[in-house]
């Protein structure tokens, strides 16, 4: 993997991901995180500074760096990776809270588009807030709450003791739909645990069932998802991405892989985001196991999902 990992945090205004990011720099583990909040988005973060850098980058209280965010997210990052040569601000990670009207494909997008970003960073994952008490209106009239959902490797669904059962239980299952296959927690009320927001790159990704697709209901994204054995020739590999993208384009919100190629003797991660696909290295921590694949669109029917990953299944040679 690249050497700095970056978990994007996102979830609509007021869901809570300030508090949660607040809990997780205060604690010693992540002392060596570098934040970067959206100056157009919710309140910064808000405990002691023992020290200001510039008007951009301060020095939280127990070593963390906080950088607020002027202009693109690609120049922040290139800013503090500066800042780490010149000034020795040593950090390991990045966590991105982006604003809360924010749409996170877009933002994927630019980061995995910049070969400056690969050749420094790569992205761990996607972590999402979702606020139970507000979650059925959020959706009824903010779209890219839907996205911020959809496009997530984890979800939080917070505020549970202010929802009633039926709010929360309306939420689980509308994230259920929406993204089947995120890893999901409930936060209790009085434990509010921020390493939640963190995605470790180094973790083997849950194993996914032999073959899984849902549609979230009365949602436009689909999502499907493939496991299968078997082992690739990078050359295959690269006719099906070509074919996915001919085929749906930027209406593939995100395609997330781990794959066996007989090039290499461990598996290839891959992320795509609407088109566009990057690979952040290999798997050092898992040499054996299937395939695995997943399809997140927009707009775009299931069975076509479900038959594209069927094409790549059917390219794999048995072991």
């Amino acid at each position: 993997m690249s050497d700095i990992p970056v978990v994007l945090v996102t979830g609509f205004l007021g869901a809570g991901k300030t508090t949660l990011l607040n809990d997780l720099l205060k604690r010693p583990a992540f002392r060596d995180t570098a934040v970067v909040i959206n100056e157009a988005g919710d309140a910064g973060i808000d405990h002691a500074l023992i020290e200001t850098g510039s008007d951009e980058v301060m020095l939280l209280e127990g070593g963390c760096i906080c950088c607020r965010m002027k202009g693109s997210l690609n120049a922040t990052l290139n800013g503090l990776l500066r800042r780490r040569a010149m000034d020795d601000f040593a950090f390991r990670r990045v966590v991105v809270e982006t604003s809360g009207l924010a749409d996170p494909a877009p933002v994927l997008h630019a980061l995995i588009a910049d070969p400056l970003f690969n050749r420094h960073f790569s992205i761990a994952g996607v972590t999402t807030v979702v606020d139970a008490a507000n979650f059925a209106t959020t959706l009824a009239h903010h779209p890219e709450g839907m996205t911020q959902v959809a496009l997530a490797d984890r979800i939080l669904i917070s505020k549970a003791d202010l929802a009633t059962a039926d709010q929360l239980a309306a939420a689980e299952r509308e994230v259920a739909m929406l993204n089947p296959l995120a890893e999901c927690h409930v936060l209790p009320a009085s434990a509010r645990d921020g390493t939640l927001l963190w995605i470790d790159p180094r973790e083997t990704p849950r194993p996914l069932s032999r073959r899984f697709s849902a549609t979230g209901v009365g949602h436009a994204v689909t999502t499907a998802s493939l496991a299968f054995p078997g082992r690739l020739t990078q050359d295959q590999v690269d006719a099906w991405l070509d074919r996915v993208s001919d085929l749906f384009g930027a209406a593939l919100l995100r395609l997330k892989g781990i794959l066996h190629l007989e090039e290499v003797p461990q598996p290839v991660v891959l992320h795509g985001v609407q088109g566009l696909v990057y690979s952040p290295g290999l798997l050092a921590n898992a040499a054996g196991g299937e395939n695995r694949m997943v399809l997140i669109a927009r707009g775009i029917e299931e069975q076509d999902l479900a038959d594209a990953l069927t094409l790549l299944a059917g390219m794999a040679r048995p072991d």
